[in-house]
């Protein structure tokens, strides 16, 4: 699949910009499956929600035996890094959802429209503390209308994601 890549510069904006909107989901990040299966858990669905200006919002439902269920989610801008392959992403909001807070089978959307719990302010302060921006450039390896290969770098894996 990757030797036939049929986007040139796929990690360009130039080559992104008419494909990147839209929502997308993973479908194969064997650093995720395998981290969270150490303690139990699980994080599924993975979905980013990309925004034709730039902006992006992911979602991460979480299972996790002691904590329970509910949403993670993140949201900033993506871009590119070289103009060629390198696509980078700068999350600077953080929100979780925890299931006895707030029942439904969807994500809040933004920051601003989570509830106001002890925890918001203190999940985003933590999330903007860890987000390390040289880990947030990933190497597209293939890129068609509704399939997106790219490198995590730091874990020595592809992701792979699908338009939904």
């Amino acid at each position: 699949m990757i030797p036939s890549n049929p986007t040139p510069k796929p990690g360009s904006v130039s080559s992104f910009q008419s494909i990147a909107p839209g929502k997308w989901q993973i479908v194969y990040a064997p650093h995720i499956s395998t981290l969270s299966g150490l303690v139990g858990g699980k994080f599924d669905p993975v979905t980013y929600d990309l925004k034709e200006n730039g902006v992006i919002i992911s979602h991460a439902k979480y299972s996790f035996p002691v904590i329970g269920e509910g949403y993670l989610s993140v949201s900033g801008t993506y871009g590119s890094v070289d103009d060629n392959i390198r696509c980078v992403v700068d999350f600077d909001r953080a929100w979780i959802v925890i299931g006895d807070d707030y029942v439904s089978d969807k994500p809040i959307d933004s920051f601003d429209d989570a509830p106001e719990t002890w925890y918001k302010g203190m999940i985003n302060s933590i999330g903007r503390t860890f987000f390390i921006k040289d880990f947030a450039q990933f190497p597209v390896s293939y890129l068609d209308d509704d399939t997106i290969v790219f490198d995590f770098e730091l874990s020595g894996t592809k992701i792979c994601a699908r338009k939904i």
